[in-house]
């Protein structure tokens, strides 16, 4: 009796364990269950689990990407996207595509089809009729889309216009392609543009085939308006381009026998394909003798394409002059060509000539101006290679060959230091021998140097 008693006292008087729940909402009910289930009873199983999926749910949920909890947006049938596509339609222009940025309300319509277009894509059963009726729309979308946004849509654009022409959509599969070049115009003809991925000989050979395909004025136009494009550019980065298209668009107007095309690219490929090819210069200089340009061969030339109205050719004038004393000792020629325009008559380039010092210093080459040579010749050298911006620079080596076509000023000093070396006259061969020697001399030395230490 006294041990139940004591038994019942202890009971009693024992303090239960705080309650984890007691500060959650029906807290009360978890007790009555606590009280009157079975620790494995199906009802407290199923309660401890929503408990511990709860409570580890909201431990983890700071640690999950938002996406996860993002709303589940059932998808939509074909009847709803195609509503979508038809409602949007109206808006979406093109007739100024190209000539001006795209409306906001004009690329918000077009996004609208495009990412509707892109899910009818995954229904299933989709049939070819109805695949062929949405890739037309889609192709107006990306013709906006390829303009505001060029990076994300100019790609796609390409491919669907590949597959437009597949699908039997010529009138279509035209439009678009016409956008594929104009846009890849743009891009391969941004000053500054390190855009690698654009192949200039590719979008060349896209519009030679697209000419080819549509042939007519309009086709040709595509051509005449990238052409203007470079030619606008820098003359480096022009003359980059031009080497790589001109061949190209030369060799499909002789192909189609459109002569006064083709010989108008003549001056453009003689004067961007310069490098590694013999350069010939003929002329008058300001007192009237004639050049002898084969007098010249064995000598580094530095020819300069100039005017006295031309304010960038005036200001390199005092580095070349630094150039020409430097070097001069060496082989090194200047020959400037004046081209005769904006009033540059033979007096006033003599005067200039006569007259103008920089730094102190006079120009001490030779000057020859076109106006003289054409009377003589019955043609001129910026005729011959197409110069039409000023001033160009023409660095021809030893040999009577083109070493670089506009060489940036910061390099010609070490440019013309190279050309001149004696080093420039000797074979690939001779280098090496020269410069495995030199090797064998630094490493004799090194073996000599530390001998010395170690005595």
């Amino acid at each position: 009796m006294l041990e139940r008693f004591q038994y019942s006292l202890n009971v009693s008087h024992r303090q239960e364990p705080a309650n984890p729940l007691a500060c959650l909402p029906f807290s009360e009910s978890f007790d009555t269950i606590r009280d009157n289930c079975c620790l494995f009873s199906p009802l407290s199983c199923i309660m401890r689990t929503l408990f511990w999926t709860c409570t580890l749910a909201l431990f983890f949920a700071p640690f999950v990407p938002a996406q996860i909890f993002a709303p589940f947006v059932p998808d939509q049938n074909y009847e709803q996207l195609r509503k979508i596509i038809d409602d949007n339609m109206p808006a979406i222009k093109l007739d100024e595509l190209g000539r001006q940025p795209p409306t906001p309300e004009n690329v918000r319509a077009s996004k609208a089809v495009f990412e509707a277009a892109t899910q009818i894509y995954a229904l299933p059963n989709l049939s070819a009729e109805d695949h062929q009726r949405i890739l037309q729309r889609e192709a107006f979308a990306l013709m906006v889309l390829a303009y505001a946004d060029t990076p994300t849509y100019y790609p796609k654009l390409t491919l669907i216009s590949d597959e437009l022409d597949k699908r039997g959509l010529p009138k279509i599969a035209k439009a678009t392609e016409r956008h594929v070049l104009e846009i890849g115009g743009d891009l391969a003809t941004r000053t500054g543009n390190k855009n690698a991925n654009l192949n200039v000989a590719s979008l060349a050979e896209r519009m030679v085939m697209y000419a080819e395909q549509h042939p007519g004025q309009e086709s040709t136009q595509v051509i005449d308006h990238f052409l203007q494009r470079i030619r606008k550019m820098p003359n480096a980065q022009r003359d980059r381009r031009l080497a790589v298209a001109a061949p190209i668009f030369q060799e499909y107007f002789k192909k189609i026998n459109f002569a006064p095309k083709a010989d108008a690219l003549n001056p453009d490929i003689l004067r961007s394909t310069l490098p590694g090819k013999d350069m010939i210069l003929m002329g008058v200089d300001i007192d009237g003798k004639e050049l002898d340009w084969y007098a010249l061969k064995g000598k580094v030339v530095l020819v300069q394409f100039w005017g006295v109205w031309c304010a960038n050719c005036i200001a390199e004038m005092p580095d070349l002059i630094d150039l020409y004393e430097k070097y001069h000792h060496a082989g090194f020629e200047i020959i400037g060509v004046n081209t005769g325009v904006q009033g540059d008559d033979v007096k006033k380039v003599k005067q200039f000539v006569d007259t103008k010092t920089f730094d102190g210093k006079k120009i001490p080459w030779t000057i020859l101006h076109e106006g003289l040579g054409q009377s003589k010749n019955n043609t001129t050298m910026t005729k011959i290679y197409g110069i039409d911006e000023l001033p160009v620079l023409i660095l021809v080596g030893k040999n009577g060959k083109v070493l670089n076509l506009h060489p940036l000023p910061a390099m010609l000093d070490e440019l013309v230091g190279n050309a001149t070396s004696i080093f420039a006259d000797l074979s690939e061969e001779d280098k090496k021998i020269i410069e495995e020697a030199k090797k064998k001399q630094l490493e004799a030395l090194d073996e000599q140097f530390e001998k010395d230490i170690s005595k």
